[in-house]
């Protein structure tokens, strides 16, 4: 009796252990795709996640290899990529009509400032922003705290001649996005970037390479 009840027992635990697995799996997969839909169709341009890791005990994770592509017409450097973000998500929210996010903490962000001719990439995906169409019967997305920290800025600028160089980018907070609204996932996402795309922006115009240039760029982003 002792060996059937152990070897019950035993199944059950492979059950319960697999059972979670399919689930986690599938949590994680549900938010790639979210963060890679979402984004592509916000921004007009391959947005890719390389993987997402969340427990489903407390929902603690991390977004790893977040790459948003650089638009059509410039070079083939990303324009932001993020290694590493950590997150907590209450679970039980991404089961029902509005996501909650606790809490997403971004560590090195790399953005990349590229101006060609008179086209300047960030602002071209600052823009792109305000196109992208909301879809009302999506859930909505709340995110609590955000902490940006420890970001860089790649400038390089070819409006007289080929310069580079890198800036550093002010660590900042957000809060509550979302929250006195009904954001829809891509409107809270846009949020987020818009913000980060104009800090960006500001610190390259900041930079020696654009210091002569700078008159002729910022018409470029005012426009």
């Amino acid at each position: 009796m002792k060996n059937k009840a152990a070897k019950i027992i035993g199944g059950l635990v492979v059950i319960i252990l697999a059972a979670l697995i399919v689930i986690t799996l599938s949590l994680d997969g549900m938010i790639k795709s979210g963060i890679e839909e979402n984004g592509s169709e916000l921004l007009q341009t391959p947005v890719t996640v390389e993987n997402v890791s969340v427990s489903i005990f407390g929902g603690s994770g991390t977004i790893n290899g977040f790459t948003v592509q650089n638009p059509e017409n410039f070079s083939d450097e990303p324009a932001l990529y993020i290694q590493e973000a950590s997150m907590k998500v209450d679970i039980r929210s991404l089961f029902s009509d509005q996501i909650v996010v606790n809490e997403i903490i971004v560590k090195n962000p790399e953005l990349f400032f590229e101006q060609i001719g008179v086209g300047v990439n960030l602002k071209t995906l600052n823009d792109n922003m305000d196109l992208a169409s909301d879809d009302p019967s999506v859930p909505s997305l709340i995110i609590n705290h955000l902490l940006i920290e420890d970001g860089s800025v790649k400038v390089s600028s070819s409006l007289e001649r080929e310069r580079t160089t890198e800036v550093t980018l002010a660590e900042f907070t957000l809060n509550d996005i979302g929250r006195d609204g009904n954001n829809t996932v891509k409107q809270s996402v846009r949020q987020v970037l818009r913000p980060l795309l104009q800090k960006a922006m500001k610190e390259a115009l900041k930079s020696g390479v654009t210091e002569q240039l700078e008159n002729k760029v910022r018409d470029l982003l005012d426009n």
